[in-house]
């Protein structure tokens, strides 16, 4: 080793040294020479002498070749043979030197890149002095096939009388990789700020992006420049206060110092919350317009922004008061409607208790046969005048949804039978017969509007005579199923009247119509019947049908579903108000009726009830009389003079105390809610106008029995 430090070196710059081997010199000694070390080469020996006299700098020369930490490799420039790598080189490319000392640089190029090398080395071939060659990239091979990225730095060096070129090469696979990766990202980051700037933009809503703290405008959407007139350069100089009308640019930064996070009505305030946040903007021409906003805070770049979405409701808000003032004239044009019919059913209704009550009362007298005839033809006149009013007024309950259904236990056979018992009368009168026929499927309990459904019926059967001149009518009623909770019912009626045509069948339960206009004239009738029918079966969330052949008759079809009664919970069928009332002493009644006509009827009616009467004419005479006097019960007139039966009704119920004195409501009055009316004033039962006798028998055995009987064991006591 001292031999080797000791010997002389020769000067890198003679271009002669530890390469120098390849130029094809004989060997200065038998020692291993270096340059054919690199190739992969081998010389014979050389003498000892000539070993201890090699150049020690050649020794450190090569080193720094052979273990740089970057690839290196030295290749001949006319025939791109490698002539020597370094250890770096090696273990990047995966070739031993002796692979590489049989290899050309061109082995190292892609195919893809092969012809441009070629070319590149033909047009570099004259150059005899090419210099230092810094970063050139390129693509190379390595053994196991997989393409590495190369960033070249090259220069000239002669060995041995050879022009060559030294590269130091740099893999920049992964570096190029990562750059690759972040070019992508950048790009997948502008294409997604690009979208995201294109959905604000084209937003089709007015959207606004402002500064929180300086409410400056910081971008707009295409549809605020077009809405608001406003355009981007302008709005850039403006704030949002500029949108606002003066007077509301102090409500507004009131509304943000109460709320310095940013909140805003659209975050979920209540109502009251979000009150002094103005909901007016204007427009660049001066147009004041609603405006409902949708908000949220937003960090652009460490700014506190806020992004806001206008939506223009002055076109909605404006429709909704309109539509606002519509409804409120709808419902006073209803109120008034409602009133007007209240004030018919109660002008009508008044007279007509006269005439139906006192005819009832004249058939009730010795007769004769030719008076008798008279009676009856008023009395059916009568009849038939209400049934036209109760179908005006019903059609009315209905358009209004005012009509309810009253749903209590009944049983569905007795209701049929009594409703064509009713029937039979008219019929029999035509020498019609009329057969009733009730399934055994049927349940003996049902649950319903036992009173709608024998509405329901009479309607039908009353068509099916009035159309029917011989021959028969028919009703069959039906369980169509059934299941634990409810039942299918289905009732036909059947006639073999006129028949309908079938371009007319559709049409017959339209209101004021009739299958031919010819029968208005012939038959009579509204034309509300069926239309009333159709309308009460689907409140009843039922249907109704009906089929017809011209010249052989009709069946009228409903179908409707009923809860059933368990047997146990079935109430016994009770007769208190079927049969007359038996009183051990005649109850005491107090008739309150400012109709003279009508408090003749009441009062004979009670008598023929086997009860006592005193008539008074208005509601502060009604007071003034149970105060100073002792009734079993009260006959209570709702429109009177003075004090109407409402208020009188009130006035007892103060002034009464424990033992109640039961008030029934004898009244006109005969729509929807007029029931519930006098119910809430503090009255007891419901009696509409005309009065029967059979129904006055009724509420009087009701609710007169039960005071009799207390009045042994509790004396009523008026309050003086």
């Amino acid at each position: 080793m001292r031999a080797l430090i000791t010997s002389g070196a020769q000067s890198p710059s003679t271009g002669r040294g530890w390469l120098t081997g390849v130029t094809g010199h004989p060997p200065r000694s038998s020692a291993p020479d270096p340059d054919t070390e690199l190739r992969g080469e081998t010389k014979p020996a050389e003498s000892p002498g000539a070993a201890e006299s090699r150049d020690w700098g050649e020794l450190q020369h090569r080193l720094l070749f052979e273990r740089n930490p970057h690839p290196m490799m030295v290749f001949e420039r006319g025939s791109l043979r490698i002539l020597a790598v370094s250890d770096a080189a090696a273990r990047a490319y995966g070739y031993s030197r002796e692979e590489f000392t049989s290899m050309t640089v061109r082995d190292l190029i892609p195919v893809d890149e092969m012809e441009e090398f070629d070319e590149l080395q033909r047009s570099l071939a004259p150059v005899e002095e090419l210099g230092v060659v810094e970063m050139i990239q390129r693509r190379h091979l390595r053994k196991d096939g997989s393409e590495i990225e190369v960033e070249i730095t090259s220069d000239n060096l002669e060995l041995g009388g050879r022009q060559c070129r030294l590269l130091v090469l740099q893999d920049v696979t992964e570096r190029e990789r990562v750059a690759d990766e972040l070019a992508q990202a950048r790009e997948r980051q502008r294409a997604s700020e690009e979208r995201y700037r294109t959905i604000f933009e084209r937003n089709p809503q007015p959207m606004v992006l402002y500064d929180r703290e300086t409410l400056q405008i910081v971008a707009v959407s295409e549809a605020m420049v077009e809405h608001y007139g406003y355009t981007r350069e302008e709005f850039a100089s403006m704030t949002i206060k500029d949108l606002l009308r003066t007077e509301d640019v102090a409500r507004l930064l009131a509304f943000i110092a109460a709320h310095p996070d940013g909140t805003r009505p659209s975050d979920g305030l209540s109502e009251t919350e979000g009150e002094g946040y103005p909901s007016n903007h204007r427009l660049k021409d001066g147009t004041i317009i609603d405006v409902e906003i949708t908000s949220t805070n937003l960090d652009l770049d460490g700014r506190p922004c806020r992004i806001a979405l206008m939506n223009d409701v002055t076109l909605r808000n404006r429709i909704a008061a309109e539509a606002m003032v519509a409804r409120d004239q709808a419902v006073e044009a209803s109120n008034a409607k409602s009133a007007f019919l209240a004030n018919v059913s109660h002008e009508v209704r008044t007279p007509m208790n006269g005439v139906i009550g006192m005819t009832e009362l004249l058939l009730e007298t010795d007769l004769t046969e030719e008076q008798r005839e008279y009676a009856v033809h008023v009395a059916r006149s009568g009849e038939q005048m209400l049934s036209v009013i109760n179908d005006i007024l019903d059609l009315s309950k209905i358009e209004s949804g005012h009509l309810e259904l009253e749903l209590e236990e009944f049983d569905l056979g007795a209701a049929v039978r009594q409703t064509c018992d009713s029937a039979s009368t008219l019929a029999a009168t035509k020498g019609l017969t009329l057969e009733i026929a009730v399934d055994e499927g049927v349940p003996p309990r049902l649950r319903g509007d036992a009173r709608r459904l024998q509405q329901v019926l009479l309607n039908l059967l009353t068509n099916a005579v009035k159309f029917t001149a011989t021959g028969s009518i028919s009703v069959r009623v039906e369980a169509t199923a059934r299941s634990e909770a409810k039942t299918a019912i289905s009732i036909a009626v059947t006639d073999s009247g006129i028949g309908i045509a079938a371009d007319a069948l559709d049409r017959v339960f339209d209101p004021f119509t009739q299958a031919d206009a010819s029968t208005t004239r012939v038959y009579g009738g509204t034309g509300l019947g069926l239309a009333i029918v159709r309308e009460l079966v689907e409140l009843m969330d039922g249907s109704i049908t009906a089929a017809s052949e011209p010249g052989r008759g009709s069946t009228f079809r409903f179908d409707v579903e009923m809860d059933n009664v368990a047997a146990a919970d079935a109430a016994p069928a009770g007769k208190a108000e079927e049969e007359s009332a038996t009183f051990e002493s005649a109850p005491s009644v107090l008739i309150a009726e400012d109709n003279p006509v009508n408090q003749i009827v009441a009062e004979r009616m009670l008598e023929r009830c086997g009860c006592t009467a005193q008539v008074v004419s208005d509601g502060l005479a009604a007071v003034e009389a149970w105060r100073t006097g002792r009734y079993d019960l009260v006959l209570m007139d709702c429109q009177m003079p003075h004090l109407d039966g409402y208020e009188a009704t009130a006035q007892i119920r103060r002034l009464e105390g424990a033992n109640r004195t039961p008030i029934i409501a004898m009244t006109a009055h005969a729509l929807a809610g007029d029931r519930q009316r006098c119910l809430d004033a503090g009255m007891d039962d419901y009696l509409s106008k005309p009065l029967r006798h059979a129904d006055l028998r009724a509420a009087i055995t009701r609710w007169a029995v039960d005071r009799l009987a207390r009045a042994d064991s509790v004396q009523a006591s008026p309050v003086q």
